[in-house]
């Protein structure tokens, strides 16, 4: 088994925090095991995690937790709507949107990254900017003497 690195244990309990708070609504239950092992699979592309399936995908947990944030809502309404056999069942379908959306999500990001590179590259250390000037266009000034008469 991989270890993980700090960063990836803080994004891993951001994740199941807001899962099981924002999504579930829990206080003091703990998510189950089949859906912590869904979300360990998605990370490697996988339906659930297990050492006999080859990664198909390298998400991280932090890609997972934007998917979920952009859906929230989506999800909220399809879990009230919708009548579950159990959570197995609602979770799946949850992960539906997930899955469907999640490449989405990491190519957003990775535009994002390459917008601020290219953002940084721009040298603006040689650029003056003296302000604008108003000149007016017609020569001859036109003036309505009527008006005058009013003030």
């Amino acid at each position: 088994m991989v270890k993980m690195t700090q960063q990836e244990k803080d994004d891993w309990d951001e994740l199941y925090q807001y899962i099981k708070t924002e999504i579930f609504e829990y206080t003091n239950q703990a998510l189950p095991k089949y859906m912590i092992l869904r979300l360990k699979g998605l990370v490697e592309g996988k339906f659930m995690a297990n050492k006999y399936v080859k990664p198909m995908a390298k998400y991280e947990y932090k890609h997972i937790l934007y998917t979920f944030k952009l859906n929230k809502i989506k999800i909220k309404e399809i879990v009230k709507s919708s009548s579950f056999q159990n959570e197995q069942h609602k979770f799946n379908t949850i992960m539906i949107i997930i899955e469907k959306d999640i490449n989405d999500v990491v190519n957003r990001l990775k535009q994002k990254v390459k917008s601020e590179e290219k953002i940084e590259k721009i040298d603006l250390t040689n650029v003056i900017h003296e302000g604008a000037e108003y000149k007016n266009k017609s020569k001859d000034k036109k003036v309505n003497n009527e008006l005058d008469e009013l003030w």
